[in-house]
């Protein structure tokens, strides 16, 4: 805890984005809480929760590379600012979701938030390495997951008892609010992007102030200074590239977070679905169920971040043992008699997924060279997003033939399953644990 509070007390910038997060991630909660539940009024179909959630993870294929690359290559406080901007509308538009033929609203309106949150992520993540100090790192990932716990556990339980009470078209209106919200956050927020006075100067050949005796002279230097720029932009770009994919072949931390982004999701999509499925269905309990639920998820995450810091010296093992206690706890929902006991699994199984969350990203933010954190960020989301898509959709589908306890047990199953890639990292496990918890940023070659 007081690791958490002195990271919040030492990193103003961070302070901020952390802010902008919550109230951005609060919002979002309201709307989630209140758009499955809608859709499970309007159609009573499991189908239209699945695809709902696939078009919250699929546009990642596409979009999650591109947010890659603009988080490596230009300034990540002004994505993170146009992204929040540019879903005010498409949040509001969820107001127009009133009747079964407009449900099409819906999906639309959720793959639009994707792609910003898609462009957006990446920029945040890679944002934090920069404006965070490297022995705060650690605390500062922590937190991050305490505060995804805390926006589920306000926006979730508050969200379903408000969209019960005054219907999802309050939770819709405050979404929009919490965009302008986190946007105006992250303006204010202090950043400069390293290199850039290093780049002007690269572009600028000396001289270049002096007096010039004819315009005509002027103009072909201008030309050549063009020139020269696009020449060392194309170049920076092509060796940027290179970088990314020798990083890849040279770090096996890179490759497990590849596969490991493939394997995880395919439980843990299911599990998506089936939170509101049980909330609402299987434990009889509807929108407050589904509220309740969620809000165990958050719980969950908040314990995980408040856990993460003591055992920071080992994230390697904590990466594996935290898969392998969420997948085992799901198996124990898919057996829960109640609605109580249900939530306890719950947060059990996000109390560990959570610990071992905070450990990647901290691997990768430390073990990682900074120049393609974007990238190797993006690689992560994009990979497990679109499995999660594909996992979701498929359990949708399933929801129609087998019953939701069966698919909540298989899902565990497999996210038990998931950390058998990272028992890989175990004979690295010294170097990649001291990377973790260095003082000192990893070298960049």
């Amino acid at each position: 805890m007081n690791e958490l509070l002195k990271v919040m007390k030492s990193e103003p910038a961070y302070r901020k984005l952390a802010a902008a997060n919550f109230v951005s991630g609060i919002g979002d909660w309201f709307s989630s809480v209140a758009i499955l539940s809608l859709l499970l009024q309007l159609t009573g179909s499991g189908m239209a929760v699945g695809i709902t959630l696939a078009a919250r993870t699929l546009p990642f294929l596409a979009m999650g590379p591109i947010g890659g690359m603009l988080a490596d290559r230009r300034n990540k406080k002004a994505i993170l600012v146009v992204s929040d901007f540019s879903r005010i509308g498409l949040a509001l538009s969820l107001l127009l979701v009133d009747s079964p033929d407009r449900v099409w609203i819906a999906y639309a309106a959720t793959v639009g938030l994707v792609v910003f949150s898609a462009l957006s992520l990446p920029a945040r993540q890679a944002l934090i390495p920069r404006i965070v100090r490297a022995e705060n790192l650690q605390a500062a990932n922590a937190f991050d997951q305490s505060l995804a716990g805390m926006n589920m556990t306000l926006g979730a339980m508050l969200g379903g008892a408000a969209s019960a009470a005054f219907g999802p078209q309050w939770s819709f209106l405050l979404n929009a609010a919490t965009f302008l919200a986190s946007g105006l956050l992250v303006w204010r927020m202090p950043y400069g992007e390293p290199g850039q006075e290093e780049g002007r100067n690269a572009q600028s050949p000396k001289g270049a102030g002096r007096n010039v005796r004819t315009a005509r002279g002027e103009q072909a230097r201008q030309i050549g200074r063009a020139r020269e720029a696009e020449q060392i932009r194309k170049a920076e770009q092509a060796r940027s590239e290179s970088d990314f994919w020798k990083t890849f072949r040279r770090l096996a931390l890179m490759r497990v977070v590849a596969v490991q982004s493939v394997a995880w999701p395919i439980g843990g999509g299911a599990i998506n679905v089936l939170i509101s499925v049980y909330g609402y269905q299987v434990f009889g309990a509807g929108d407050r169920g589904v509220g309740l639920l969620y809000g165990c998820l958050g719980i969950g995450f908040i314990l995980g971040g408040l856990l993460a810091p003591y055992f920071k010296r080992w994230p390697v093992q904590v990466l594996i043992a935290g898969a392998a206690a969420e997948g085992l706890a799901h198996i124990l929902v898919s057996a829960a008699p109640n609605l109580a006991l249900g939530g306890a699994f719950i947060l059990l199984a996000t109390l560990g997924g959570g610990v071992g969350n905070t450990a990647l990203a901290t691997l990768i933010m430390r073990a990682v060279p900074e120049r393609v954190h974007g990238r190797a960020f993006a690689l992560n989301e994009t990979l497990s997003n679109v499995t999660m898509g594909v996992s979701m959709l498929a359990a949708g589908v399933l929801l129609d033939v087998l019953p939701a306890r069966t698919i909540g047990l298989g899902a565990g199953l497999l996210i038990v399953l998931s950390c058998i890639p990272a028992l890989t990292l175990l004979p690295q496990r010294r170097e990649l644990n001291a990377a973790a918890g260095s003082a000192r940023p990893q070298p960049q070659s």
